[in-house]
C-alpha cells in the first residue's frame, strides 16, 4: 500500500493557510493518521475524502485526509515522513516542505471545472452508465436491487463518485463497495465498476426510476501540437502503459465530466387488504421468528431479558418489535434494537410485580411474502417462568429504656458568703438578647429537610408515573435529547468535521422522532417515519424536510466532497423546525 503526502501549495504567507493531504492508495478504509504538532505550525483535522480511479485498463481506491495547516512564523518547514501503524503494518509518507513568507503569495484565479457530458468529448462509446433493476414490478416496501455500471474503454478516469439517481417515491439503502471486473459488451471490452444498491416504493403508482449519473474526471495528457496526437493521447497510447501515480501530477490534465444512463420503468402495487392480519405494521420480505427469555427462575423484582429475533431476506427498515399478548403484571421497558446483515434483534427487558405471573406472554410477529403474495403470522411463546417472592425484610424490635445507672450523690460543698457592694448607678439600659433556639437559622435547618423530603417524594412520583407511562415519558426525553443534539450542532457547525455533524444531526433526529411516536429508534428511516406520520395530519412541507435530512445524511457518509458551513446550518435550521413543529401540534 502506497503512503504520499502532499501539499496545494508549498510557498504561503503569514494568515494564509495550506492543504494537506495523506492519501493511501488501495483501500478506503484507512483510519486518519495523528500526525502530532509541528513546531511553528497549526495543524487541524479537516476530514476525509475517498476516490476510484481507471487508469491504463487497472481500476485502484484511495482515500485522501485533508489537513489544514496554519504558519505561525514565517520560515521553511519540513513536513513528514509521517509514520503509521495499522494492523500491525507501519506505513511511512514521502516528505513536502511549505516555505512561508511575510508577503501574500498571488495565484492564478481557479478555471472552472462544470462537468460537461460525454458526448462533447466525443467519448460516449467509451465510457457510460448502465441502470438496471431486478424487477419491473414490486409492492410497497418491497426491497428491488438495483446495479449501476460504469463502462471503461482505454480511458483513464480519476475522482469516480458514487451514483446518484431519481428516487422520488422511493426510498434507497446505502451503496456497497463496488465490484470490480471485466466485461465484453458487443465484441468490445470494457473495465467495469459495478455499484450496487436497494430501493423499496413507499406509494403505490407507475415510476421511472433513474437516470443514474456518476460524475468524475476524464485524465487527458497535456496538449501537444496537432489534433492526432491530443486523440491518441485522450486514449491511451501503449506506449504510456506505466505507474499512473508516478507522473499523474506532470502529465495529465483534468476535464470533469458527467455520464448519465438512461431511466428504468417501475410498478409499484399496493398491499392487498384481504387477509391483512391486525398487527401487521408493514414487514415485508419472508422471514422466521426466534423468541426466548432468561432466566426462567427469578424473583419479584429482578429482571428477564426477552429476545425476539427475526432473521430472513426482506425490507428490515420496516420490521418493527413483535406484539406481545398482554403483559399484565410486568413492569415493561423500552427495548433495544440492533440489526446485522440478514438479522435484526430486539432485546426487551421486563420485570415481574407479583409471583402470579407464571409466563412470558406469547408474541405474534406478521409480515408480508411478496414471492407467496400473502401474508404470514409466527406466534412464538409462551414462555413459562416461576416467580419466588422477594426476601422479606426482618421485623422490627422495639427497644426498651436503656436500664437506670446509679449516680454518685454530689459532693457537698460549704457556703460561703461575698461581700455585694451596692451599686450607685444601674449603668445602661439595653433590650435583652432573643433566645437562640428562636432565630431564623434554627428555624430554618429544621424546616428545610421536611421541604426537601417533601420535593424528593414529589420528584419520586413522577419518576414512578414516568415508568408506567411510557409514552409520556419518551416524550419528554425526545424534547430533552433534542435540545442537547442541537446545541451540539451549533458547536460542530463552527468548524468541526463535517462526517461528525451529519452523524450527529442523522442521531438526533432519530432519537426525537423514535421516541416522539414511539416506535424503537434504531433502523428509523424516512419511510418508517412516514408510514407512522400517515394517519395523522402533517404538514407536507415538514415530511419534505424530514425526508432531506435523512437522504443528506445518507450522501455525507462518503465525504467525497466538502459541505459548505451554510450548507449545514439550513440542515441543523431545518431539524429546528421538525422540532418546533412536532412540540406545538403535540403530535
Amino acid at each position: 500500500m502506497k503512503f504520499e503526502a502532499s501539499l496545494d501549495r508549498n510557498r504561503i504567507a503569514i494568515g494564509e493557510t495550506a492543504r494537506l493531504g495523506l492519501s493511501f492508495y488501495g483501500t478506503q478504509s484507512m483510519p486518519a493518521p495523528d500526525i502530532g504538532n509541528i513546531d511553528g505550525l497549526e495543524i487541524r483535522y479537516v476530514g476525509p475524502s475517498t476516490m476510484m480511479t481507471v487508469m491504463n485498463g487497472r481500476v485502484s481506491s484511495s482515500i485522501t485526509h485533508m489537513y489544514s495547516v496554519l504558519p505561525l512564523k514565517v520560515g521553511k518547514f519540513q513536513l513528514g515522513p509521517f509514520s503509521f501503524r495499522y494492523k500491525n503494518n507501519t506505513y511511512t509518507s514521502s516528505i513536502v516542505f511549505l516555505e512561508v513568507g511575510e508577503e501574500k503569495v498571488m495565484k492564478s484565479p481557479p478555471k472552472s471545472e462544470e462537468p460537461v457530458v460525454a458526448e462533447k468529448l466525443n467519448v460516449e462509446d467509451r465510457i457510460f452508465v448502465v441502470l438496471k433493476l431486478d424487477k419491473q414490478s414490486a409492492y410497497v416496501n418491497e426491497l428491488i436491487p438495483v446495479s449501476i455500471k460504469l463502462y471503461v474503454n482505454r480511458l483513464n478516469v480519476s475522482d469516480i463518485t458514487l451514483p446518484v439517481f431519481e428516487q422520488e417515491g422511493f426510498s434507497k439503502v446505502e451503496f456497497k463497495e463496488p465490484m470490480q471486473y471485466r466485461e465484453e459488451r458487443d465484441g468490445v471490452a470494457y473495465d467495469v465498476l459495478e455499484f450496487k444498491t436497494k430501493i423499496f416504493g413507499m406509494r403505490p403508482g407507475d415510476y421511472r426510476v433513474g437516470p443514474a449519473k456518476i460524475k468524475c474526471n476524464l485524465m487527458v495528457k497535456k496538449k501537444v501540437a496537432n489534433a492526432s496526437s491530443f486523440r491518441d493521447d485522450m486514449f491511451g497510447d501503449e506506449h504510456y502503459r506505466d505507474s499512473f501515480f508516478d507522473d499523474f501530477f506532470t502529465r495529465y490534465e483534468k476535464h470533469a465530466l458527467e455520464i448519465k444512463s438512461d431511466d428504468a420503468q417501475l410498478v409499484i402495487s399496493p398491499l392487498p387488504s384481504q387477509g391483512k392480519p391486525s398487527d401487521f405494521m408493514g414487514a415485508v420480505g419472508d422471514y422466521q421468528f426466534i423468541y426466548n427469555a432468561n432466566p426462567t427462575k427469578l424473583k419479584v423484582g429482578d429482571p428477564i431479558t426477552v429476545l425476539m429475533q427475526i432473521n430472513g431476506n426482506g425490507n428490515f427498515n420496516t420490521v418493527l418489535i413483535p406484539k406481545m399478548e398482554n403483559v399484565a403484571g410486568f413492569r415493561v421497558y423500552e427495548s433495544q434494537v440492533r440489526t446485522e446483515g440478514n438479522s435484526k434483534t430486539f432485546r426487551q427487558v421486563m420485570m415481574p410485580e407479583t409471583d402470579q405471573v407464571t409466563q412470558i406472554p406469547k408474541a405474534t410477529f406478521s409480515f408480508f411474502d411478496p414471492n407467496a403474495k400473502s401474508y404470514r403470522t409466527i406466534t412464538q411463546g409462551p414462555i413459562a417462568i416461576q416467580v419466588e417472592k422477594g426476601k422479606e425484610e426482618a421485623p422490627s424490635q422495639i427497644v426498651g429504656p436503656a436500664p437506670a445507672v446509679e449516680r454518685a450523690a454530689p459532693r457537698e460543698e460549704a457556703l460561703t458568703r461575698d461581700i455585694v457592694y451596692i451599686k450607685e448607678s444601674p449603668g445602661r439600659w439595653g433590650q435583652k438578647t432573643h433566645d437562640f433556639y428562636k432565630s431564623k437559622i434554627v428555624v430554618f435547618l429544621l424546616v428545610f429537610p421536611v421541604i426537601l423530603l417533601i420535593l424528593l417524594f414529589v420528584i419520586e412520583e413522577r419518576r414512578d408515573s414516568l415508568k408506567q407511562d411510557t409514552v409520556r415519558g419518551r416524550r419528554i426525553r425526545a424534547l430533552r435529547a433534542a435540545k442537547a443534539g442541537i446545541r451540539d450542532l451549533r458547536h460542530q457547525s463552527r468548524g468541526g468535521d463535517q462526517k461528525i455533524f451529519y452523524e450527529t444531526l442523522f442521531k438526533t433526529l432519530q432519537d426525537y422522532l423514535g421516541n416522539r411516536l414511539g416506535i424503537p429508534t434504531a433502523g428509523i428511516t424516512s419511510d418508517i417515519v412516514e408510514y407512522e406520520l400517515s394517519t395523522k395530519d402533517i404538514d407536507m412541507d415538514i415530511l419534505r424536510k424530514i425526508r432531506n435530512i435523512f437522504v443528506t445524511c445518507d450522501r455525507a457518509k462518503f465525504a467525497f466532497s466538502t459541505v459548505e458551513k451554510d450548507k449545514m446550518k439550513d440542515d441543523m435550521k431545518e431539524l429546528e423546525e421538525i422540532v418546533e413543529y412536532f412540540e406545538r401540534r403535540k403530535i
